[in-house]
Formats: structure tokens, sequence, C-alpha cells
């Protein structure tokens, strides 16, 4: 090995002034004896290579037209070799073959998808596989004259290993470049091949490709097909600084390891990295490769499921093994889920290895089990098929939201959990946004007068809160009534509620079966429930049990059913868990006495009317006006399975004001657009009415996620009516009463309580408001909360503190709606406020795409 090392040296070392030297790799040999040299094969190799880089240059030496090769000149090949000796070390065949690569033309355009979408857009790039295109003649479409320059100032870019693409340091590309590439080509590159994580040598490199008349779309085939075009900025940027703990150096070996192990990018490791900036000080022998080994070998993933997997939860690389061999231990053999089951849902829901045993996972189990009477046979399906339960919070989620089906439908925990083992996903739809309107629709809608008749509904067709409120119920409750002899809604009603499944079964379906009924049959007739269709997933219990009102438990004793601690079936269960007698039980529910620590209360206690707001002895103003805002907010792309974390984000805001007629309405709509330019630097071109009343903008601020945005748009909401008001101190005799609404459930927790607002609203900073909130920092997003609060508490009249330079307003009052609270379900409503998020989506996508430069 010492001896080929010492042949190679003395092949490419030159005494030319021309070549400048750059000693920037180590020739270590130990590679070469691994790889086999001799001084002999050594020199056939460099005789190869020589061969290969100059065999097309004019003159003598020129070879015959089917020899595959570049145009150097002698000095040009000294060159290259004395700068990237490697060459030698590489097999010919794998070197001709990536030069074919660069010089064979382009494929026909659409003659193969992948390509056609990575030249267009950069997508696709993972299925651009450049040796099958080479075996078909294909090629990057480069000139001989192109790829010639481009090797001879770049010859890392025929590197065929990781430990060998690194690009030589700055001072060498700015010495062999800087004349020739102008600043924004530079900044094209970053914006056109999305550079984001990539080392600035790779924008110059580009940049220099592109001034030898490279198309973009070419170089996007480039970095696409050839990984090792482009290596990992190993300096942290602030973004990644600004996360949490990181390296002030990267470590290369691990990046490089997890770019080949994943098959990923320069992008996704800087994305994994925001992610989890752990990672960057994990060592890629002894803590990334050992949990990656174990992780696919355990759950038996394929190569692109563990690229999906991390790039969906990167911190799973810090997992511990003996953590993670408990929670596999816990799904196979307390949840009795299969390798197959089990890979499905970590899939889906990859925080499903991270959840703790003891205080997440085993607690949900046994609200399965026990308060449910879910059967064990079912909970490897439930937990496959709405993995996102097992992550969901008990008290103040999963509990509650049973507790509203058992009050609106009239049935025991067991019943409900019968609904939940044929439907798995109904747990995970909002309560305000889907149960809620859905239940609330159908009750009056096929006239159903006790909440007994609406829960046997519900038992009969457990999907059916699973189905669109407008697109698919009130559909197919229209297509029956069209499709009657008399035309006639009961009639319809009456075929829904003699078979309900109908209601679960897609349009088209239903409308097939209607257009197949005969002429001279009734369609009532025709669709009478039969044998046919979907067969069970669970039997309902055939033992009826005498019904007894379920009991609540909570510690919260001024909301106590927005945060559950347990549901019993009866008081009977409850004093046999809690140790008490059931006549104790009864005392205590609703009369504000502890039991075990918590609150007992009836299912009957369970109100579902609003509160009525507390009276006043306040004199009223001579003069009311009353002011709605609908606000919504949206990131893209949004988060799901197929959208790896860490991905740069941008977010959307959309508000819509109305107020009555009661005062000259134009004049108000048009401060109402002035106020709100004051409050946005960036206003969406895109779906504006020109009356003013609605506002479509971009979230001004960093780490645009799908809650952050939501209650970004209620906080500008009170930014614009503040800016709106400032005008108006004078109008004492004026009163503007104010709701704004939200669709978000996130949101509508943290701003419901009016009390609980002007209360925290005391607190004149963020830390001091923060330490009296009962929620964790990152789940508040108190830089939003903050200056919300602030806002609400002024338009409400509260005294600001002496150090702030803001003044309340005693003309105006102010509380948060939740958006389905305040629509009419029978006249668009819904839609409307479908609407709003859509424009909120489309001022994201709008700002995602003009920072993509695609606008």
């Amino acid at each position: 090995a010492h001896a080929a090392l010492r042949t190679l040296l003395s092949l490419v070392s030159s005494d030319s002034s021309i070549a400048v030297p750059r000693h920037f790799f180590r020739l270590d040999p130990r590679r070469i004896a691994m790889r086999g040299h001799t001084p002999h094969s050594v020199t056939l190799n460099h005789a190869r290579v020589v061969s290969l880089l100059s065999c097309k240059r004019d003159g003598e030496g020129r070879s015959e037209s089917t020899t595959v090769g570049l145009a150097m000149d002698p000095s040009d090949v000294q060159f290259v070799l004395q700068n990237f000796p490697q060459l030698c070390l590489y097999d010919c065949g794998e070197l001709e073959s990536l030069v074919r690569f660069l010089i064979q033309p382009l494929p026909p355009a659409g003659s193969i998808p992948s390509v056609a979408l990575v030249a267009d857009r950069g997508m696709g790039g993972a299925n651009v596989d450049w040796p099958s295109l080479s075996g078909k003649g294909y090629g990057a479409g480069l000139t001989i004259e192109q790829a010639t320059k481009a090797i001879r100032m770049m010859p890392e870019l025929l590197a065929l290993y990781y430990e060998d693409s690194r690009k030589p340091s700055m001072v060498y590309m700015y010495h062999q470049m800087q004349a020739s590439i102008p600043p924004k080509l530079i900044e094209d590159a970053n914006i056109q091949l999305n550079l984001e994580g990539a080392d600035l040598s790779d924008a110059y490199t580009f940049g220099y490709l592109r001034s030898l008349g490279i198309p973009w779309s070419t170089l996007r085939i480039l970095t696409s097909s050839l990984p090792l075009w482009t290596t990992s900025n190993l300096e942290p940027g602030w973004e990644l600084l600004q996360k949490g703990p990181v390296r002030s150096m990267l470590k290369r070996p691990a990046l490089d390891y997890l770019r080949q192990r994943l098959q990923i990018g320069p992008w996704d490791v800087y994305r994994l990295l925001k992610t989890h900036t752990r990672l960057s000080t994990y060592d890629a022998r002894n803590k990334i490769l050992p949990i990656l080994d174990k992780l696919q070998s355990k759950l038996e993933l394929s190569s692109a499921e563990l690229r999906k997997l991390m790039m969906r939860m990167p911190s799973l690389m810090g997992m511990g093994m003996s953590a993670f061999d408990d929670r596999v231990d816990f799904f196979m053999n307390e949840a009795d889920m299969s390798i197959d089951d089990l890979r499905e849902a970590v899939l889906r829901q990859p925080s499903l290895l991270q959840y703790s045993v003891g205080s997440t996972l085993r607690p949900k189990l046994h609200f399965l089990l026990d308060e449910l009477g879910i059967s064990e046979s079912s909970i490897s399906r439930i937990i496959k098929s709405a993995p996102a339960i097992m992550g969901n919070s008990l008290t103040e989620n999963l509990r509650p939201k049973v507790a509203f089906i058992m009050k609106m439908c009239g049935l025991d925990p067991h019943e409900v959990g019968y609904i939940i083992s044929t439907s798995p996903q109904t747990l995970l739809l909002s309560q305000k946004s889907n149960i809620e309107p859905t239940l609330k629709f159908l009750a009056p809608t096929l006239l159903l007068t006790e909440p007994r008749e609406l829960g046997q509904l519900m038992l009969s067709a457990p999907r059916i809160l699973r189905q669109g409120l407008e697109t698919s119920l009130a559909k197919k409750i229209e297509m029956l009534t069209d499709n009657n002899k008399q035309k006639s809604k009961e009639v319809a009603v009456a075929i829904i509620r003699k078979n309900p499944a109908l209601l679960v079964a897609s349009n088209a379906v239903l409308e097939d079966r209607i257009e197949r009924c005969p002429a001279d049959e009734d369609i009532a007739t025709w669709l009478l429930p039969s044998n046919k269709g979907r067969r069970k997933i669970v039997q309902q219990s055939a033992k009826q049990l005498v019904r007894e009102e379920p009991i609540l438990a909570s510690l919260d004793k001024v909301a106590p059913f927005d945060s559950l601690t347990k549901i019993y079936p009866s008081p009977k269960f409850a004093a046999q868990e809690l140790g008490v007698t059931e006549s104790a039980i009864r005392r205590a529910c609703g009369n504000g006495i502890l039991v075990g620590g918590n609150y007992l209360y009836s299912l009957a206690d369970y109100s579902l009317i609003l509160p009525k707001p507390p009276k006043t002895d306040a004199p009223s103003p001579a003069k009311t006006i009353p002011i709605s805002i609908f606000c919504s907010g949206c990131s893209h792309p949004s988060d799901s399975v197929d959208v790896a974390r860490g991905q740069s984000r941008t977010g959307g805001l959309a508000f819509q004001v109305f107020t009555d007629s009661s005062h000259d309405h134009a004049q108000f709509l048009q401060q109402f657009s002035i106020a709100a330019e004051s409050c946005f630097g960036i206003r969406v071109p895109i779906e504006i009415d020109h009356d003013g009343s609605k506002l479509i903008a971009v979230f001004p601020l960093v780490n645009p996620s799908k809650n952050r945005c939501e209650l970004k748009s209620c906080c500008d909401a009170l930014r614009i009516l503040e800016a709106l008001l400032k005008s108006k101190r004078n109008e004492k005799e004026t009163l503007y009463d104010i709701k704004v609404y939200t669709d978000s459930n996130y949101a509508w927790k943290l701003v419901k309580s009016k009390e609980r607002l002007l209360e925290l609203g005391s607190y004149f900073t963020s830390q001091e408001m923060l330490s009296h909130l009962d929620m964790k920092r990152h789940s508040v997003n108190i830089d939003i909360l903050h200056p919300l609060i602030r806002s609400f508490n002024r338009l409400n009249g509260q005294i600001e503190p002496l150090e702030s330079a803001h003044r309340a307003f005693d003309n105006a009052k102010v509380e948060f709606v939740h958006s389905m609270d305040g629509i009419s379900r029978n006249k668009g409503g819904l839609g409307y406020v479908k609407s709003l998020k859509r424009q909120a989506r489309s001022a994201a996508m709008w700002q995602f795409n003009r920072e993509g430069n695609l606008v």
C-alpha cells in the first residue's frame, strides 16, 4: 500500500508553476490497501484516467468519436490529478459511466416523468436513477466543452465516495471563480436548486456551471441524480442556533453517514437538525448506526420506510435502546399487536415510540379497556387505525369528547366504546368543529326528539360522525328527498331512520342504488337494510344492563367538563373503585365535595348550554355598534406523514369583518381597511373584496406552524381593532360590542375564558404571564399569546400598568367565540368558515411560492 501511494504521488506531482497545488485530501494507505492497489495497478489506472480526461481534445492525440471522454490539454490533466489524485484509485469503468452520463443527451421531453419533474421544479429527485438513464443512452445533456471546463474547475465533481466529495476552501473558490461569476448567479443558485443546508462552495460551483450556459433545469437533474455534487454545511446558521443546543461545528462523518444511510441531500439533513438540534452531537458509529439498525431490524422497515420515519421524527435517533425495547414490548405484549400492525402504526404516528409507557401509553390502554369496555382483541386495530389516540390528552381531550357524545346521544361509556371499536378515527375528530355540529344537525333534521334516539342511530351506523356535514350528510338527505315520489323530506327522514347505514355510504354508491330502483317499486322499500355490504368489524354486546347515570370525575371545580380524570359507568362502579358507599357518591355529585381528590358529577349535571353573561349595573350606552371579526390562519406545507418535519414553511392569515347598518357601513369598512393596512407589511393580492371587509395577509413571524398561525390571527384581529378604535376614543356615548370568531380549537382553548384572560392581563411581562399559565412554554406560544392578552385587556377597559405606553379603551368590550358557535349551519355558515380557511391557506401558499421565486 505504501509503495502504491509513493507511485501515485510521483505520477501526479508536478513542478509546473501553472498548477496551484492543493493538499486538501489526505491519501490514507489503509484505503489503498482495502482496495487492493499495487504500484502496477495505480500506474495502469493513472494512464486510463489521463486518457478519459483528454481523449476528446483537438490535435494529433484525438481519439475516435465513439470513445467516451473529456477534452483537457496536458496541463489541465496535470492540474486535476495533482489536486484530486483519488481519481487514480477509482474503478475506471465507474468513472467512464459517470462521464458518459454527463455528456449524453437529455431524454425527450415528457418521456421520463421523474426527470421532467426534477427539471421543472426539483421534485421527484429520489426517482432519478442516473446509471439507468445512462444505460438507455440518456444523460444530463452537457456539451464536451461544458463538462471539461466543469471538471477542470472542480475535480471533486467526479468523486465516487462521500469522503472525497468535499469541495476545497473558499480561498480556492474565490481565486478560481470570483472574476467569472456574477454574485447574482450565486444567489440564484441557492433559490433555484434549493441549497438550504448545503456548503457555500456548492452555490459557487453551480453558479459557475450556470455561467457556462448550463440551464437550471439541467442543474436540477444533476443535483438530484448525483448526491455527491452537494455537501453539508458544517457551520450551523442562526436558525439552528436559536432552536436549541447545537455544536459550533457539525460532525462531517455523522452528516455523511445520514446522507448515505437515508439517501437524502444536505437540505434534508438541515431539516433533521432544525427539528432535533441534539442530532449535531451524536456520533455516527456509536449512536446513530446502532439505533437505526435496531429500528430497521425490529420493525422490519424497508430503507424507504426508515427514511420516512427519520424525516418525520429525527429525535428517535436519540432514543435509548432500553426505552425502545420497553415500548415495543408494551405494544406487542400488552396491546397484543403484531409487527406488521406496529410498523403501520409507527409510520403513521412516529411519536408512538417516544411516549412514556407508564404515564402515557398504559393509561390510554386502561381507558380503552376499562372505561369504554373495549375488548382486548380490538385494541391492536384501534392503535393501527388511529395511532394519534395514544398521544392525545386523556383529561382534556379524550374523556371530554366521550362525555359529550354520551350526553348528546344518551349512551353509556361502553356503548361509546362500541362506536370507537368500529370507527377508531371518531376519537380524533374535533369536538367543536366536527362532533358537535354533526350531532346538532342530525337531531332536528331527522326529527329525533330524545337523545337516546340519536344514540341508537349512532350505534346502527358508527361511522356517521366521520361524514362531512354539508358534502355528505346533507347531500344524501337532499338526494333521498328529490327521488321519492312525494318529494318529501319527511319520507327521506323515514328512509334514513329505517336504514341509518345509508348515511355512511358514499354519495356515488347511494346515487347508484337510487338509479337502480325499479320503476314499479317504492324507493323506501328498495332502500331497506339488507345483509349485503360491509361486514361488521365489532359485534355489539347483546347484554342489556340496567341503565344508570354515568359518573364523571374532575379536578376542576370551575369548568369540570373540560378536564375529566375518570368516567365511571355508574355510581356503583365509582363507589367500588373509590372505596366509599354508593350514597356518598350520589351526595358528592354536583355539590363540590371531594372524593378521592376529585369532584364528582353525574352526566345529568353536564350542561350543553353556553353560560349566560353576568349581569352588570353599568349604565347602558346610548348607542351600541356590534362588530364581528372572523379570523383564520394556516401554514403551508401542511403537517402530514408525507411532509418532512423541519421543512421551511410559510403562514397565511385571513380576516372578515361584519357590522350592522345602524351607522355608516361603507365608511366603517373603509376605516377598517386603512387600519388593517397599517398592521401588516405584506397583503396577499388574491380574493380581496372591494368593500374592504376582507383582509388576507402573510404570517409575519418565525416558525409558522398551524397552531401559531391560528393564534396569530386572533392576536392580529385585536391589533386591527385597536388601530381602528384609536380615532373613536371620544365617542363616549357609543359602545363597540366586539366578537372575535376563531375556527381554531387550539386557540379557542387559550382564549375562551374572558375572566382568565383578564386575570392574566394583569401581568405586564411575558415571563410573569408565563409563570401563571399551567401549560408548557412551547405549547402556549407566549410570543403571540402575551400581546394578544395585553390587547384584549386594553379593549376591555382594563387599566394599563405605569410602564405601559398604551391606553385602555373605555368604549369597547370584546370576547372570543368559536366560529362553530357563531354560524348558522342551515344558511351556508359552515361553508363560509371553510372558505376563510382556504383563503388563509392560499395566502400561505402564495408566500411559499414567492419565497421560492416561483411567483
